[in-house]
C-alpha cells in the first residue's frame, strides 16, 4: 500500500479518535457535576429523613425501612455514628470508619471511593441533637456504567469506537489518495513511452482541484503527444524527400567520374562518399522514426541470437581486417528472441562497429553472449568489449540519445552520426530489454544488451551450425579474424 495512503489515513484517524475522546470525556464530566448536584441535594434530605426514622422507630423497622428505601431508588443505604460504627450494629472495616470520621466533620455531600461502584456519605444531625452519617452507593451514578462492566468491557468498547473510526477513515483515505495514485501511474506509463496514457474520465468529470488536476494533465499528454508525433512525421517526411535528390546526386558524380580530369576525380570521389553518408544518416533516421512508433511497423518472429550474433561478428571481423582490427565470438549460447531479425542485426552491429571504429589499432573487439537467469525469467546477455579510449563516466548515460556524440571532432573523422546507438537502444527496448555501457578498468568500453529469451523446444534447437559453433567455442577454435 502507498505511503501516501497510510499518511492520510493515520492523521485522520488520530484526529478522529483525538476528537471523539474529547466529546466522550467532556460528555461525562458535564453529567458528573449535574448528577453530583443532584445527589447532594437528595443525600441532604434523605439523611435526615433517615436520621428521624431511626430515632422514631425500631432497629428492626428501621432496617426495613431502609431496605425497602434502597430498592426503590437502586440503592444500598447505611446509616453511622460519627465514631464510625454502624447504627444496626453491623460490622464496620477500618477503611469505611476513616472514611465516616472525615465526612463527619461537616455537612457537605463526601464522595470518597474512587474506584468501584460510587459511594456517598453525608452528615446531618437527628431530632435529639445526635449526629448520624448516611452511606449510600448507588451503580447509575457518574462513570457506573464503565465500572460495573469492568476493565475488560471499557477496553471492548473503546476498540468499537477505534474501529468504527477506522473504517471512516480508510474510505476518507482512499477517496483522497486514489486520484493521485492514478495520477503517478499515468505519468509513469508516459515517462515508459506510452504517450496514450491518459487520466480517466471519472476524476476529470469531477468541480473540484483534483478534476482540475486531471483536465490538465490530460491536456499536457496530448500536446507532448502531438508534438513527438509531428516530430517523428517531419524526419521521415524529410528522409523520404531528400533520398530522391540523393540518388540524383550519386548518379550524376558517377557519370562525371567517367569523363573527369585527375585533379577532378578525387573530388568527386569526396562527393559520392559525402552523399553516402548522408544516405546512411537518412536510412537511421526512418527507422528510428520507425521504433518511436512501436513494434507495429516490425515483424516479429523467434530469432535464434547465437547465428544472428555470428553473422554479425564475421562481417564486422571482415570489415575491420582493413584497418588492422579484428573481432572475435568467445561465446554463443543457442537461445531464441522474440523480435524481427533485420532490426535486431542493426541494434547489434551498431555497438560492434562502434567498438571496432575506436579500438585501437591491431588490438581485438570481444563479442560474448551467455544466458543468465535471474529468478524469474531467462535473459540473453551480450557483451561486447573494445580496447579503446572509453566514455567519460558523466557521459555514459548520454551515448544513447539521438544525435549525441562524445568528442565531435573524433565522430567526424571516424564516420559517426550520433544516431547508431540510439537506434540499439530503441529497438532493445521495444522487445523489453535494455542496453548499458561502462568502462573497462583495464581501459576500453563494455556495451550490455540483454533481452528476453523464448523457452526452446527441442526440435527449435539448431542442429548444424549452432552445434557445431557451440563445440567449436567450447574447443577456442572460433576466432573470426
Amino acid at each position: 500500500m502507498p505511503k501516501l495512503f497510510w499518511k492520510i489515513f493515520l492523521w485522520f484517524w488520530g484526529a478522529m479518535l483525538i476528537v471523539n475522546c474529547a466529546i466522550i470525556f467532556s460528555v461525562l464530566s458535564i453529567r458528573s457535576v449535574s448528577e453530583q448536584n443532584r445527589a447532594q441535594s437528595m443525600m441532604s434530605l434523605e439523611a435526615r429523613k433517615a436520621a428521624e426514622i431511626y430515632e422514631s422507630r425500631s432497629p428492626k423497622a428501621f432496617s426495613d425501612d431502609l431496605r425497602d428505601f434502597g430498592q426503590t431508588l437502586d440503592m444500598h443505604f447505611s446509616l453511622y455514628r460519627p465514631d464510625g460504627s454502624d447504627a444496626l450494629g453491623k460490622p464496620t472495616d477500618a477503611t469505611t470508619r476513616l472514611w465516616i470520621s472525615e465526612a463527619a466533620q461537616d455537612e457537605k455531600t463526601h464522595f470518597p471511593r474512587r474506584y468501584g461502584p460510587p459511594l456517598m456519605l453525608q452528615a446531618t444531625t437527628g431530632p435529639s441533637g445526635a449526629k448520624y452519617i448516611l452511606s449510600a452507593e448507588h451503580a447509575s451514578l457518574p462513570f457506573a456504567h464503565f465500572v460495573r462492566g469492568g476493565i475488560g468491557t471499557q477496553i471492548l468498547r473503546l476498540l468499537a469506537v477505534a474501529l468504527a473510526v477506522a473504517l471512516v477513515c480508510l474510505a476518507l483515505a482512499h477517496h483522497i489518495a486514489s486520484p493521485i495514485l492514478h495520477l503517478q501511474s499515468v505519468s509513469r506509463r508516459i515517462a515508459a513511452g506510452d504517450l496514450s496514457a491518459r487520466v480517466r474520465a471519472q476524476l476529470t468529470s469531477g468541480r473540484d482541484e483534483i478534476a482540475d488536476l486531471s483536465k490538465d494533465f490530460n491536456l499536457m499528454a496530448e500536446q507532448i503527444e502531438t508534438l513527438l508525433h509531428s516530430q517523428s512525421q517531419l524526419l521521415q517526411a524529410i528522409s523520404h524527400e531528400m533520398r530522391s535528390p540523393l540518388a540524383r546526386l550519386t548518379l550524376a558524380a558517377g557519370l562525371a567520374k567517367a569523363n573527369s580530369t585527375p585533379e577532378s576525380y578525387s573530388l568527386l570521389e569526396r562527393i559520392e562518399t559525402e552523399a553516402e553518408r548522408i544516405e546512411q544518416m537518412l536510412a537511421q533516421l526512418l527507422t528510428l522514426a520507425r521504433l518511436e512508433r512501436g513494434a507495429t511497423s516490425f515483424p516479429r518472429t523467434p530469432v535464434e541470437l547465437s547465428l544472428l550474433l555470428s553473422d554479425i561478428v564475421s562481417d564486422a571481423s571482415f570489415e575491420g581486417s582493413a584497418t588492422k582490427r579484428s573481432v572475435i565470438l568467445t561465446n554463443a549460447d543457442s537461445c531464441l528472441v522474440d523480435g524481427s531479425d533485420a532490426l535486431l542485426r542493426s541494434a547489434i552491429e551498431n555497438v560492434i562497429r562502434n567498438a571496432v571504429r575506436y579500438t585501437r589499432e591491431s588490438s581485438t573487439v570481444e563479442v560474448s553472449l551467455k544466458l543468465h537467469n535471474t529468478g524469474e525469467q531467462d535473459l540473453a546477455v551480450i557483451h561486447v568489449t573494445d580496447q579503446g579510449p572509453g566514455v567519460p563516466s558523466r557521459e555514459l548515460s548520454q551515448i544513447f540519445k539521438p544525435f549525441y556524440r562524445v568528442g565531435c571532432a573524433r565522430e567526424r573523422e571516424t564516420g559517426g552520426t550520433g544516431l547508431g546507438l540510439a537506434i540499439t537502444d530503441r529497438a532493445v527496448h521495444l522487445y523489453h530489454g535494455s542496453v548499458a555501457a561502462r568502462n573497462r578498468t583495464e581501459g576500453g568500453l563494455d556495451v550490455e544488451i540483454r533481452l528476453p529469451v523464448l523457452p526452446m523446444l527441442p526440435h527449435q534447437l539448431p542442429a548444424t551450425d549452432g552445434v557445431l559453433l557451440t563445440n567449436a567455442l567450447r574447443q577456442g577454435q572460433t576466432t573470426l579474424t
